[in-house]
Protein backbone atom coordinates (compact mmCIF):
# COMPACT_ATOMS: atom_id res chain seq x y z
CA UNK A 1 0.00 0.00 0.00
CA UNK A 2 1.76 3.43 -1.01
CA UNK A 3 0.98 6.13 1.59
CA UNK A 4 1.49 9.63 1.49
CA UNK A 5 2.00 11.64 4.49
CA UNK A 6 0.60 15.24 4.64
CA UNK A 7 0.72 17.75 7.37
CA UNK A 8 -2.22 17.67 10.06
CA UNK A 9 -4.46 20.70 8.21
CA UNK A 10 -4.44 22.92 11.36
CA UNK A 11 -0.42 23.14 11.46
CA UNK A 12 -0.49 22.61 15.08
CA UNK A 13 2.44 20.30 15.57
CA UNK A 14 1.21 18.52 18.89
CA UNK A 15 -1.85 17.18 17.19
CA UNK A 16 -2.74 13.69 18.43
CA UNK A 17 -3.21 12.51 14.98
CA UNK A 18 -1.79 12.97 11.19
CA UNK A 19 -3.72 12.87 8.02
CA UNK A 20 -2.28 10.09 5.68
CA UNK A 21 -3.62 9.11 2.26
CA UNK A 22 -3.61 5.59 0.40
CA UNK A 23 -5.51 4.18 -2.81
CA UNK A 24 -7.18 1.92 -1.12
CA UNK A 25 -8.54 3.88 1.92
CA UNK A 26 -8.28 7.57 0.85
CA UNK A 27 -7.53 9.90 3.67
CA UNK A 28 -7.23 8.19 7.32
CA UNK A 29 -5.91 9.30 10.38
CA UNK A 30 -3.24 7.66 12.67
CA UNK A 31 -1.75 8.36 15.63
CA UNK A 32 1.03 11.26 16.21
CA UNK A 33 2.39 10.26 19.65
CA UNK A 34 0.88 7.18 22.03
CA UNK A 35 -2.62 7.76 23.02
CA UNK A 36 -4.10 6.37 26.21
CA UNK A 37 -7.66 5.95 26.86
CA UNK A 38 -9.04 8.86 27.59
CA UNK A 39 -6.97 10.72 25.50
CA UNK A 40 -8.66 13.63 23.22
CA UNK A 41 -8.50 12.86 19.34
CA UNK A 42 -9.87 15.44 17.92
CA UNK A 43 -13.05 18.08 18.22
CA UNK A 44 -14.82 19.75 15.57
CA UNK A 45 -17.57 21.91 14.80
CA UNK A 46 -20.03 19.98 12.08
CA UNK A 47 -19.86 21.97 9.12
CA UNK A 48 -23.57 20.94 8.14
CA UNK A 49 -26.57 19.85 9.80
CA UNK A 50 -29.76 19.44 9.46
CA UNK A 51 -33.15 17.58 10.79
CA UNK A 52 -34.12 13.99 9.53
CA UNK A 53 -38.06 13.10 8.76
CA UNK A 54 -39.64 11.73 12.09
CA UNK A 55 -41.22 8.02 11.99
CA UNK A 56 -44.84 9.42 11.42
CA UNK A 57 -44.14 12.42 9.77
CA UNK A 58 -48.19 13.15 9.21
CA UNK A 59 -48.43 13.66 13.26
CA UNK A 60 -44.86 14.83 13.78
CA UNK A 61 -42.43 16.68 12.37
CA UNK A 62 -38.85 18.70 13.57
CA UNK A 63 -39.30 22.58 13.72
CA UNK A 64 -36.56 23.88 10.95
CA UNK A 65 -35.06 26.27 13.40
CA UNK A 66 -34.21 24.26 16.30
CA UNK A 67 -35.65 20.56 15.58
CA UNK A 68 -38.14 20.32 18.70
CA UNK A 69 -40.99 18.02 17.66
CA UNK A 70 -43.88 19.68 16.69
CA UNK A 71 -47.63 18.63 15.97
CA UNK A 72 -48.19 18.78 12.32
CA UNK A 73 -51.64 19.98 11.46
CA UNK A 74 -51.50 22.17 14.59
CA UNK A 75 -47.78 23.98 14.84
CA UNK A 76 -46.93 27.40 13.34
CA UNK A 77 -45.28 27.89 10.32
CA UNK A 78 -42.77 30.34 9.21
CA UNK A 79 -43.79 33.50 7.88
CA UNK A 80 -41.83 33.83 5.09
CA UNK A 81 -41.47 30.12 3.51
CA UNK A 82 -44.60 28.28 5.30
CA UNK A 83 -42.44 25.37 7.01
CA UNK A 84 -43.76 24.00 10.23
CA UNK A 85 -42.01 25.85 13.17
CA UNK A 86 -42.46 25.39 17.13
CA UNK A 87 -43.03 29.61 16.86
CA UNK A 88 -42.38 32.38 14.60
CA UNK A 89 -39.38 33.34 17.91
CA UNK A 90 -37.88 30.64 17.17
CA UNK A 91 -33.90 31.75 17.14
CA UNK A 92 -32.90 29.04 14.71
CA UNK A 93 -35.07 30.80 12.16
CA UNK A 94 -32.75 33.87 12.07
CA UNK A 95 -29.46 31.93 12.44
CA UNK A 96 -27.28 31.06 8.91
CA UNK A 97 -26.70 27.75 10.44
CA UNK A 98 -29.87 26.51 10.98
CA UNK A 99 -33.05 28.38 8.64
CA UNK A 100 -31.83 31.56 7.76
CA UNK A 101 -30.21 30.64 4.51
CA UNK A 102 -32.34 28.00 3.25
CA UNK A 103 -35.70 30.05 3.80
CA UNK A 104 -35.17 32.65 1.20
CA UNK A 105 -35.12 29.44 -1.18
CA UNK A 106 -37.66 27.00 0.09
CA UNK A 107 -39.90 30.55 0.18
CA UNK A 108 -39.85 30.75 -3.80
CA UNK A 109 -42.79 27.98 -3.68
CA UNK A 110 -45.23 30.15 -1.93
CA UNK A 111 -48.51 28.27 -1.00
CA UNK A 112 -49.09 26.07 2.56
CA UNK A 113 -51.01 23.05 2.48
CA UNK A 114 -52.87 21.19 4.99
CA UNK A 115 -52.95 17.82 3.13
CA UNK A 116 -50.02 15.13 2.55
CA UNK A 117 -47.48 17.36 4.69
CA UNK A 118 -45.15 14.65 4.32
CA UNK A 119 -44.62 14.27 0.92
CA UNK A 120 -44.94 18.53 1.34
CA UNK A 121 -42.19 19.12 3.77
CA UNK A 122 -39.40 16.60 3.12
CA UNK A 123 -37.15 16.63 5.80
CA UNK A 124 -34.77 14.79 4.57
CA UNK A 125 -33.96 17.20 1.24
CA UNK A 126 -32.90 19.58 3.80
CA UNK A 127 -29.53 18.47 4.50
CA UNK A 128 -28.06 18.44 0.89
CA UNK A 129 -30.03 21.71 0.21
CA UNK A 130 -28.05 23.11 3.25
CA UNK A 131 -24.87 21.73 1.79
CA UNK A 132 -25.46 22.97 -1.30
CA UNK A 133 -25.70 26.50 0.20
CA UNK A 134 -22.34 26.51 1.46
CA UNK A 135 -21.13 27.73 -1.67
CA UNK A 136 -22.40 31.22 -0.51
CA UNK A 137 -22.60 30.68 3.37
CA UNK A 138 -19.43 29.18 3.98
CA UNK A 139 -17.15 29.42 0.92
CA UNK A 140 -14.34 27.34 2.97
CA UNK A 141 -16.78 24.30 4.11
CA UNK A 142 -18.24 24.29 0.45
CA UNK A 143 -14.66 23.48 -0.33
CA UNK A 144 -13.95 20.60 2.62
CA UNK A 145 -17.51 18.95 1.69
CA UNK A 146 -16.47 18.34 -1.59
CA UNK A 147 -13.49 16.30 -0.62
CA UNK A 148 -15.63 13.82 0.64
CA UNK A 149 -16.24 11.08 -1.05
CA UNK A 150 -19.36 10.46 -2.96
CA UNK A 151 -18.99 7.16 -4.56
CA UNK A 152 -20.73 8.04 -7.47
CA UNK A 153 -19.37 5.32 -9.32
CA UNK A 154 -21.86 3.08 -7.15
CA UNK A 155 -24.41 5.36 -7.71
CA UNK A 156 -25.52 5.16 -11.17
CA UNK A 157 -28.79 5.47 -12.47
CA UNK A 158 -30.73 2.41 -11.77
CA UNK A 159 -29.05 1.83 -8.60
CA UNK A 160 -31.33 1.78 -5.41
CA UNK A 161 -29.66 4.64 -3.98
CA UNK A 162 -29.43 6.79 -6.91
CA UNK A 163 -33.50 6.29 -7.90
CA UNK A 164 -33.93 7.17 -4.34
CA UNK A 165 -32.26 10.25 -4.22
CA UNK A 166 -33.66 11.15 -7.66
CA UNK A 167 -37.50 10.59 -6.85
CA UNK A 168 -37.44 11.43 -3.21
CA UNK A 169 -34.63 14.28 -3.10
CA UNK A 170 -32.97 15.61 -6.34
CA UNK A 171 -36.82 16.00 -8.42
CA UNK A 172 -38.20 17.73 -4.88
CA UNK A 173 -35.61 20.24 -4.83
CA UNK A 174 -35.13 21.01 -8.39
CA UNK A 175 -38.64 21.18 -9.58
CA UNK A 176 -40.56 23.26 -6.08
CA UNK A 177 -37.46 25.39 -5.65
CA UNK A 178 -34.03 25.56 -7.94
CA UNK A 179 -36.58 25.64 -11.27
CA UNK A 180 -38.68 28.83 -9.65
CA UNK A 181 -35.55 31.10 -8.57
CA UNK A 182 -34.86 34.18 -9.56
CA UNK A 183 -31.53 34.71 -11.97
CA UNK A 184 -29.95 36.88 -8.67
CA UNK A 185 -30.01 34.37 -6.50
CA UNK A 186 -29.48 31.08 -9.18
CA UNK A 187 -26.42 33.01 -9.45
CA UNK A 188 -25.27 32.77 -6.14
CA UNK A 189 -26.05 28.86 -6.19
CA UNK A 190 -25.19 26.27 -8.44
CA UNK A 191 -28.42 23.45 -7.79
CA UNK A 192 -28.64 21.25 -10.59
CA UNK A 193 -29.26 17.74 -10.44
CA UNK A 194 -25.96 16.06 -10.90
CA UNK A 195 -24.29 18.73 -7.79
CA UNK A 196 -27.61 17.10 -5.83
CA UNK A 197 -26.51 13.87 -6.55
CA UNK A 198 -23.16 14.29 -5.76
CA UNK A 199 -23.80 15.56 -2.44
CA UNK A 200 -26.41 12.99 -1.74
CA UNK A 201 -23.70 10.38 -1.88
CA UNK A 202 -21.46 12.46 0.53
CA UNK A 203 -23.90 12.34 2.84
CA UNK A 204 -24.79 8.57 2.67
CA UNK A 205 -21.08 7.52 3.00
CA UNK A 206 -19.92 10.44 5.29
CA UNK A 207 -22.96 11.85 7.05
CA UNK A 208 -23.24 10.99 11.21
CA UNK A 209 -26.95 10.78 13.02
CA UNK A 210 -27.09 12.76 16.15
CA UNK A 211 -30.01 11.81 18.87
CA UNK A 212 -31.53 14.79 20.42
CA UNK A 213 -33.00 14.72 23.99
CA UNK A 214 -36.46 15.66 22.92
CA UNK A 215 -36.92 12.73 20.60
CA UNK A 216 -35.76 14.19 17.08
CA UNK A 217 -32.40 13.14 14.95
CA UNK A 218 -30.35 14.91 12.77
CA UNK A 219 -27.46 13.90 10.01
CA UNK A 220 -24.64 15.87 10.23
CA UNK A 221 -21.22 16.09 8.14
CA UNK A 222 -17.81 17.05 9.58
CA UNK A 223 -14.55 18.02 7.91
CA UNK A 224 -12.48 16.49 9.99
CA UNK A 225 -13.94 13.18 11.40
CA UNK A 226 -14.91 11.73 8.50
CA UNK A 227 -11.72 10.92 7.32
CA UNK A 228 -11.61 8.36 10.14
CA UNK A 229 -11.82 4.54 9.02
CA UNK A 230 -14.17 2.32 9.73
CA UNK A 231 -13.40 -1.15 11.85
CA UNK A 232 -15.70 -3.68 13.50
CA UNK A 233 -13.51 -3.03 17.02
CA UNK A 234 -13.32 0.35 17.23
CA UNK A 235 -10.30 2.31 19.21
CA UNK A 236 -12.24 5.60 19.46
CA UNK A 237 -15.93 6.94 21.39
CA UNK A 238 -17.50 10.01 19.96
CA UNK A 239 -19.80 11.87 21.40
CA UNK A 240 -21.81 15.45 20.28
CA UNK A 241 -22.24 18.22 22.45
CA UNK A 242 -26.14 18.62 22.64
CA UNK A 243 -26.27 21.10 25.71
CA UNK A 244 -23.37 23.58 25.19
CA UNK A 245 -22.80 27.10 26.67
CA UNK A 246 -22.21 29.12 23.55
CA UNK A 247 -24.94 28.06 20.84
CA UNK A 248 -21.86 28.28 18.16
CA UNK A 249 -20.68 24.73 19.71
CA UNK A 250 -23.87 22.85 19.28
CA UNK A 251 -23.59 19.40 17.73
CA UNK A 252 -19.44 19.85 18.48
CA UNK A 253 -17.93 16.47 18.46
CA UNK A 254 -15.63 15.18 20.48
CA UNK A 255 -13.79 11.57 19.52
CA UNK A 256 -11.38 9.98 22.57
CA UNK A 257 -9.70 6.91 22.63
CA UNK A 258 -10.94 4.21 24.32
CA UNK A 259 -8.30 1.95 24.46
CA UNK A 260 -4.02 2.31 24.09
CA UNK A 261 -3.86 3.40 20.27
CA UNK A 262 0.53 3.40 19.49
CA UNK A 263 1.79 6.05 17.83
CA UNK A 264 1.61 5.17 14.04
CA UNK A 265 -1.68 3.05 14.33
CA UNK A 266 -4.70 3.63 12.50
CA UNK A 267 -7.42 5.74 14.35
CA UNK A 268 -10.84 3.93 13.38
CA UNK A 269 -14.46 4.47 14.40
CA UNK A 270 -17.53 2.36 13.80
CA UNK A 271 -20.24 2.35 11.14
CA UNK A 272 -22.45 -0.51 11.72
CA UNK A 273 -23.76 -2.27 14.76
CA UNK A 274 -21.06 -4.11 16.86
CA UNK A 275 -23.97 -6.99 17.66
CA UNK A 276 -24.84 -7.75 14.44
CA UNK A 277 -22.38 -10.71 12.75
CA UNK A 278 -20.10 -10.57 10.55
CA UNK A 279 -22.30 -11.39 7.73
CA UNK A 280 -24.99 -8.34 8.70
CA UNK A 281 -22.04 -6.03 9.31
CA UNK A 282 -20.25 -6.66 6.00
CA UNK A 283 -23.40 -6.53 3.87
CA UNK A 284 -24.63 -3.23 5.39
CA UNK A 285 -21.07 -1.80 4.81
CA UNK A 286 -21.44 -2.33 1.02
CA UNK A 287 -24.82 -1.46 0.48
CA UNK A 288 -24.25 1.83 2.54
CA UNK A 289 -20.47 2.38 2.69
CA UNK A 290 -19.34 0.78 -0.49
CA UNK A 291 -16.35 -1.23 0.75
CA UNK A 292 -16.12 -4.58 2.25
CA UNK A 293 -14.46 -4.68 5.04
CA UNK A 294 -11.07 -6.74 6.50
CA UNK A 295 -10.69 -5.75 10.05
CA UNK A 296 -9.81 -8.15 12.71
CA UNK A 297 -13.16 -9.16 13.28
CA UNK A 298 -14.64 -9.51 10.25
CA UNK A 299 -11.28 -11.75 9.48
CA UNK A 300 -11.51 -13.98 12.56
CA UNK A 301 -14.47 -17.00 11.78
CA UNK A 302 -14.83 -17.24 15.54
CA UNK A 303 -15.16 -13.00 15.77
CA UNK A 304 -12.31 -12.68 18.64
CA UNK A 305 -13.74 -15.28 20.30
CA UNK A 306 -17.02 -14.93 20.78
CA UNK A 307 -18.59 -16.96 18.47
CA UNK A 308 -20.91 -14.44 17.91
CA UNK A 309 -22.48 -15.74 14.43
CA UNK A 310 -22.05 -19.79 15.07
CA UNK A 311 -24.58 -22.17 14.46
CA UNK A 312 -24.32 -25.90 15.77
CA UNK A 313 -23.67 -28.65 13.39
CA UNK A 314 -26.95 -31.07 13.34
CA UNK A 315 -24.51 -33.99 12.15
CA UNK A 316 -25.58 -35.87 8.87
CA UNK A 317 -28.69 -37.18 8.82
CA UNK A 318 -27.38 -40.94 10.40
CA UNK A 319 -25.93 -40.14 13.33
CA UNK A 320 -25.76 -36.08 15.98
CA UNK A 321 -22.24 -34.03 15.67
CA UNK A 322 -21.79 -31.47 18.77
CA UNK A 323 -19.41 -29.23 16.49
CA UNK A 324 -20.02 -26.10 15.29
CA UNK A 325 -20.47 -24.31 11.85
CA UNK A 326 -18.34 -21.22 11.14
CA UNK A 327 -17.50 -19.67 7.84
CA UNK A 328 -14.48 -21.18 5.78
CA UNK A 329 -13.16 -17.48 4.70
CA UNK A 330 -15.59 -15.05 6.43
CA UNK A 331 -14.65 -12.14 3.56
CA UNK A 332 -16.07 -14.27 0.98
CA UNK A 333 -19.84 -13.90 0.75
CA UNK A 334 -20.23 -17.28 -0.72
CA UNK A 335 -18.24 -19.19 1.48
CA UNK A 336 -19.64 -23.14 2.76
CA UNK A 337 -19.68 -22.90 6.32
CA UNK A 338 -17.87 -25.98 8.18
CA UNK A 339 -17.98 -28.53 10.93
CA UNK A 340 -15.19 -28.29 13.47
CA UNK A 341 -15.52 -31.60 14.18
CA UNK A 342 -17.30 -33.64 11.44
CA UNK A 343 -16.89 -33.30 7.50
CA UNK A 344 -20.69 -31.96 7.21
CA UNK A 345 -20.67 -28.47 5.56
CA UNK A 346 -23.59 -26.07 4.76
CA UNK A 347 -24.01 -23.45 2.32
CA UNK A 348 -23.56 -19.59 2.97
CA UNK A 349 -27.40 -19.45 1.52
CA UNK A 350 -28.78 -22.05 3.62
CA UNK A 351 -27.39 -19.96 6.54
CA UNK A 352 -28.46 -16.44 5.24
CA UNK A 353 -32.22 -17.93 4.99
CA UNK A 354 -32.03 -19.55 8.04
CA UNK A 355 -30.82 -16.64 10.34
CA UNK A 356 -32.90 -14.22 8.52
CA UNK A 357 -35.94 -15.83 9.51
CA UNK A 358 -34.43 -16.39 13.19
CA UNK A 359 -34.06 -12.35 12.76
CA UNK A 360 -37.54 -11.72 12.19
CA UNK A 361 -38.55 -14.14 14.64
CA UNK A 362 -36.90 -12.56 17.50
CA UNK A 363 -37.30 -8.93 16.48
CA UNK A 364 -41.63 -9.98 16.37
CA UNK A 365 -41.00 -11.40 19.94
CA UNK A 366 -38.84 -8.87 21.13
CA UNK A 367 -40.84 -5.55 19.72
CA UNK A 368 -43.84 -7.03 21.27
CA UNK A 369 -42.43 -6.75 24.72
CA UNK A 370 -42.55 -10.30 24.69
CA UNK A 371 -42.46 -12.45 28.14
CA UNK A 372 -40.18 -14.36 30.00
CA UNK A 373 -42.77 -17.57 28.72
CA UNK A 374 -41.89 -16.55 25.13
CA UNK A 375 -38.31 -15.24 25.49
CA UNK A 376 -37.50 -18.74 27.17
CA UNK A 377 -39.46 -20.51 24.64
CA UNK A 378 -37.57 -18.71 21.93
CA UNK A 379 -34.32 -19.88 23.36
CA UNK A 380 -35.06 -23.07 23.56
CA UNK A 381 -35.79 -23.49 19.67
CA UNK A 382 -33.51 -21.17 18.57
CA UNK A 383 -30.76 -22.95 20.95
CA UNK A 384 -31.30 -26.37 18.48
CA UNK A 385 -29.17 -24.37 15.93
CA UNK A 386 -27.41 -21.63 17.31
CA UNK A 387 -24.20 -21.37 19.48
CA UNK A 388 -24.93 -20.10 22.55
CA UNK A 389 -23.41 -16.85 21.93
CA UNK A 390 -25.44 -16.31 18.85
CA UNK A 391 -26.54 -12.71 18.51
CA UNK A 392 -29.93 -13.23 18.15
CA UNK A 393 -29.46 -15.08 21.81
CA UNK A 394 -28.06 -12.38 23.13
CA UNK A 395 -30.21 -9.54 22.28
CA UNK A 396 -33.20 -12.61 23.78
CA UNK A 397 -31.11 -12.78 26.92
CA UNK A 398 -30.47 -8.88 27.19
CA UNK A 399 -34.01 -8.64 27.46
CA UNK A 400 -34.43 -11.77 29.64
CA UNK A 401 -32.31 -10.71 31.97
CA UNK A 402 -34.18 -7.30 32.50
CA UNK A 403 -37.41 -9.75 33.75
CA UNK A 404 -35.33 -12.01 35.43
CA UNK A 405 -35.73 -10.99 39.85
CA UNK A 406 -38.33 -8.30 38.89
CA UNK A 407 -41.24 -10.88 38.81
CA UNK A 408 -42.96 -12.33 41.62
CA UNK A 409 -42.89 -15.59 40.10
CA UNK A 410 -39.13 -15.52 38.90
CA UNK A 411 -36.95 -14.99 42.48
CA UNK A 412 -36.15 -18.07 43.52
CA UNK A 413 -31.83 -19.14 43.96
CA UNK A 414 -32.53 -21.18 41.14
CA UNK A 415 -33.99 -18.04 38.72
CA UNK A 416 -31.05 -15.52 40.21
CA UNK A 417 -28.09 -18.66 39.36
CA UNK A 418 -29.66 -18.34 36.17
CA UNK A 419 -29.98 -14.70 35.46
CA UNK A 420 -25.86 -14.49 37.28
CA UNK A 421 -24.67 -16.88 34.84
CA UNK A 422 -26.50 -15.29 31.93
CA UNK A 423 -24.84 -11.85 32.87
CA UNK A 424 -21.23 -13.09 33.11
CA UNK A 425 -21.78 -14.53 29.81
CA UNK A 426 -22.77 -11.70 27.94
CA UNK A 427 -20.68 -9.30 29.60
CA UNK A 428 -17.83 -11.63 28.56
CA UNK A 429 -18.98 -11.54 24.60
CA UNK A 430 -19.65 -7.91 25.36
CA UNK A 431 -16.45 -7.04 26.57
CA UNK A 432 -13.70 -9.25 23.71
CA UNK A 433 -16.28 -7.51 21.04
CA UNK A 434 -15.61 -3.40 22.64
CA UNK A 435 -13.33 -3.46 25.57
CA UNK A 436 -13.30 0.20 25.47
CA UNK A 437 -17.24 0.97 25.45
CA UNK A 438 -16.73 2.73 22.27
CA UNK A 439 -20.26 1.38 20.94
CA UNK A 440 -21.87 -1.06 23.56
CA UNK A 441 -21.04 1.16 26.84
CA UNK A 442 -24.95 0.88 27.47
CA UNK A 443 -25.51 -2.51 27.04
CA UNK A 444 -22.55 -3.14 29.51
CA UNK A 445 -24.11 -0.74 32.03
CA UNK A 446 -27.20 -2.68 32.33
CA UNK A 447 -25.64 -6.20 32.16
CA UNK A 448 -23.37 -5.18 35.29
CA UNK A 449 -26.62 -3.28 37.24
CA UNK A 450 -28.66 -6.55 36.54
CA UNK A 451 -25.86 -8.67 37.53
CA UNK A 452 -25.69 -6.35 41.22
CA UNK A 453 -29.19 -6.91 41.62
CA UNK A 454 -29.13 -10.43 41.24
CA UNK A 455 -26.16 -10.53 43.69
CA UNK A 456 -27.61 -8.61 46.26
CA UNK A 457 -30.96 -10.37 45.74
CA UNK A 458 -29.10 -13.56 46.54
CA UNK A 459 -28.36 -11.68 49.58
CA UNK A 460 -31.95 -10.53 50.53
CA UNK A 461 -33.28 -14.22 50.40
CA UNK A 462 -32.88 -16.88 52.75
CA UNK A 463 -31.21 -20.29 51.83
CA UNK A 464 -33.23 -23.24 50.05
CA UNK A 465 -33.56 -24.86 53.50
CA UNK A 466 -34.39 -21.54 54.87
CA UNK A 467 -31.55 -20.77 57.26
CA UNK A 468 -29.68 -17.44 57.19
CA UNK A 469 -26.60 -16.92 54.87
CA UNK A 470 -23.60 -16.74 56.46
CA UNK A 471 -21.29 -13.56 56.98
CA UNK A 472 -18.55 -15.12 54.75
CA UNK A 473 -21.14 -15.89 51.58
CA UNK A 474 -22.83 -12.18 52.20
CA UNK A 475 -19.28 -10.84 51.53
CA UNK A 476 -18.53 -12.85 48.37
CA UNK A 477 -21.22 -11.71 46.92
CA UNK A 478 -21.78 -8.08 47.88
CA UNK A 479 -17.90 -7.62 46.56
CA UNK A 480 -18.82 -8.85 43.44
CA UNK A 481 -22.24 -6.76 43.65
CA UNK A 482 -19.89 -3.60 44.57
CA UNK A 483 -17.93 -4.36 41.85
CA UNK A 484 -20.26 -4.66 39.19
CA UNK A 485 -22.50 -1.10 40.25
CA UNK A 486 -19.32 0.50 39.92
CA UNK A 487 -18.26 -1.06 36.76
CA UNK A 488 -21.90 0.04 35.23
CA UNK A 489 -21.48 3.17 36.64
CA UNK A 490 -18.00 4.16 34.80
CA UNK A 491 -19.08 2.58 31.60
CA UNK A 492 -21.54 5.48 31.19
CA UNK A 493 -18.95 8.19 32.27
CA UNK A 494 -19.07 9.45 28.38
CA UNK A 495 -23.16 9.12 27.52
CA UNK A 496 -24.66 11.54 30.17
CA UNK A 497 -25.55 14.03 27.24
CA UNK A 498 -28.04 11.55 25.83
CA UNK A 499 -31.29 10.96 27.59
CA UNK A 500 -30.74 7.02 28.11
CA UNK A 501 -27.61 7.94 29.57
CA UNK A 502 -29.19 10.08 31.93
CA UNK A 503 -31.92 7.67 32.87
CA UNK A 504 -30.03 4.94 33.66
CA UNK A 505 -27.39 6.84 35.70
CA UNK A 506 -30.58 7.70 37.98
CA UNK A 507 -31.39 4.03 38.18
CA UNK A 508 -27.76 3.29 39.37
CA UNK A 509 -27.81 5.92 41.75
CA UNK A 510 -30.63 4.89 43.55
CA UNK A 511 -29.21 1.05 43.38
CA UNK A 512 -25.76 2.51 44.85
CA UNK A 513 -27.41 4.37 47.69
CA UNK A 514 -29.64 1.24 48.66
CA UNK A 515 -26.82 -1.49 48.57
CA UNK A 516 -24.43 0.91 50.87
CA UNK A 517 -27.71 0.98 52.98
CA UNK A 518 -27.94 -2.39 53.73
CA UNK A 519 -24.21 -3.08 53.71
CA UNK A 520 -24.68 -0.80 56.52
CA UNK A 521 -27.44 -2.00 58.03
CA UNK A 522 -25.79 -5.42 58.13
CA UNK A 523 -22.50 -3.91 59.25
CA UNK A 524 -20.67 -5.82 56.46
CA UNK A 525 -17.56 -3.79 54.48
CA UNK A 526 -16.68 -4.53 51.44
Amino acid sequence: MSEMQTSPENGISNEPYEVLSSEELGKYLVAARDLTPGDLVLTERPLVFAPKAMPDPEAVMPCVGCYKPIFTDAGERCAKCGWPVCSGNCPGLKDIRHHAAECEVLSVRPDCVLNDMADYYRHDALLPLRCALLQKTDPEGWKKLLEMQSHMECRTPGTEAYDEADEFIVEYLINNFASKLDDKIKKLYDITPELLHRICGIIDTNALEIRLPQGTELNALYSETYKMEHSCTPNTKHTFSLTPKDRKDLYTITIKAVVPIVKGHHISTMYSHALWGTQARRQHLKDTKYFSCKCQRCSDPTELGTYLSAMKCLGDGTKPCDGIHLPEDPLDDETDWACNKCSVKVSNSQVNMVISQMGEEVENVLMMGGSITMLENLICRLSTFLHPNHYHLYSIKHSLIQLYGRQPAYTSHEILDKKIKMCRDLIAITKALDPGNARLSLYNSILHHELHSALVMKCKIRNEDCSAKKVEDLKLYLAEAKTAIDIALSSLKDDMEEVSGKKLQDVLNNSKRDFEKYCKEKKISV
